[in-house]
């Protein structure tokens, strides 16, 4: 049952008088930049993303900023729902009579949500409060986007702004690994051998916490924090999964194999399952940012195949921590976190590994590794861009820079910092 000293060990600013410097660290993501003009605004700020990517540390550079900026550290409360769960009512009146003590709508007050998606719903909850209370500044987190977005999406309507915190960036690996990254962007090809083996290090550890760790330490953490985690507290509990071996088994065939693409006929099939729960569960897994699908591109991104779709982990990092797969469809998977696409182009015996809307333009992407680069090697995306009368593309490489055919090619080290 939730009391003051509980209450106060989540909030230790309320006797410091700040945040301890190991939770808020020094580093500041590109985000934190965005939130600051948002604070004084009235709606609700909903920060959603993967475990571990660093809501929480956000959320205390937030309030740091707050206190720096003369904000009362006692009129700032945190709590997280991941570590206990509690009424809302409850928590806020504990808040109000023991720390506070003041009427809610006499002074600016800050109030941080972690992980919402465990209180049950929270989103009319967190209404009436907004409603009465006009002074109360809401931000919360979430790692599901099925209980962030869908429940919240009209009885919230107006009244929140929600914001994707993503796995670092291999440019925002390189920072918190203490390069200067202006100064080797200013001349990448310079930089190439020392980019090629962060690149290596950035494939298996993308998150806040691992940068500079071990990388079978770093797996471990990947396996244990993020994907059971995501499993085992946020998929069970919130779908109330009961076949959680199967789960793992679907996260493991795409472990192994980035890019598959899935019929859920055969699937069902092969698994003894059904077509509807194996769809389902490839679902939920979506839903908690572990898997990413795509659809097959039917000359739009609004007209595109439902029948057959390919599946990653989010990162690479996720299938290196379980498989060993091969370092194709590493690079492949990670061209599709960079790209964020979500359509590949298949017909009949041809395939172009992402379809992307670049400035209203269709961009096909094809990521080809191997030393050297044949002419057959390409003929699937010109047949593309024959296809759809599109005039450029772009083959991503392991180091062959060239511009052909109206095909660029580049190499991934330099891409992923270029964009």
């Amino acid at each position: 049952m939730l009391n003051i000293e509980k209450l106060s060990e989540m909030n230790h600013w309320w006797k410091l008088g700040h945040v301890k410097e190991a939770l808020f660290r020094p580093y500041k993501r590109a985000l934190f930049s965005e939130l600051k003009r948002y604070i004084n605004l009235r709606q609700i700020i909903g920060i959603i993303g993967l475990r571990r990517v660093g809501k929480t540390t956000l959320f205390y550079q937030v309030i740091e900023h707050l206190i720096k900026n003369k904000t009362n550290p006692k009129n700032i409360m945190y709590f997280s729902f991941d570590e206990t769960i509690e009424e809302l009512d409850e928590l806020i009146r504990i808040y109000k009579e023991e720390v506070v003590k003041i009427d809610l709508s006499s002074e600016k007050i800050y109030i941080f949500l972690d992980e919402i998606q465990k209180l049950k719903d929270w989103q009319n909850k967190i209404k009436i409060y907004y409603d009465i209370y006009p002074n109360i500044k809401f931000f919360i987190s979430g790692s599901a986007s099925l209980n962030i977005l869908l429940p919240a999406k009209e009885t919230l309507a107006g009244r929140i702004f929600y914001f994707d915190l993503d796995i670092l960036s291999f440019e925002e690996f390189l920072e918190l690994r203490g390069k200067d990254v202006n100064k080797i962007k200013n001349n990448l090809r310079l930089w190439a051998s020392e980019l090629r083996t962060e690149l290596n290090h950035y494939i298996i550890k993308p998150f806040p916490e691992i940068v500079s760790q071990d990388d079978e330490i770093a797996k471990k953490y990947v396996k244990e924090s993020v994907i059971e985690k995501a499993i085992f507290r946020d998929l069970s509990f919130l779908f109330e999964v009961k076949e959680i071996e199967l789960i793992e088994k679907l996260v493991g065939i795409i472990a192994s194999n980035p890019g598959i693409i899935i019929n859920l006929d055969d699937f069902s099939k092969d698994l003894g399952r059904s077509r509807q729960v194996i769809s389902n569960y490839l679902y939920y897994l979506e839903c908690c940012f572990l898997i990413t699908s795509l659809k097959n591109f039917r000359g739009s991104l609004k007209v595109s195949s439902r029948k057959l779709k390919k599946y990653y982990l989010t990162h690479p990092c996720l299938s290196l921590s379980l498989a060993s797969p091969e370092e194709g469809k590493i690079a492949e998977n990670l061209v599709q976190f960079a790209t964020k696409s979500k359509n590949f182009w298949r017909q009949r015996e041809k395939e172009v590994d992402f379809i992307v809307l670049k400035d209203k333009e269709i961009l096909p992407i094809e990521v080809k590794i191997s030393k050297l680069i044949k002419e057959k090697d390409l003929k699937n995306i010109l047949s593309f861009m024959e296809t759809y009368k599109v005039d450029s593309a772009l083959v991503i490489t392991k180091d062959y820079e060239s511009e052909q055919k109206k095909i660029k090619f580049i190499p991934l080290w330099k891409w992923l910092l270029e964009g």
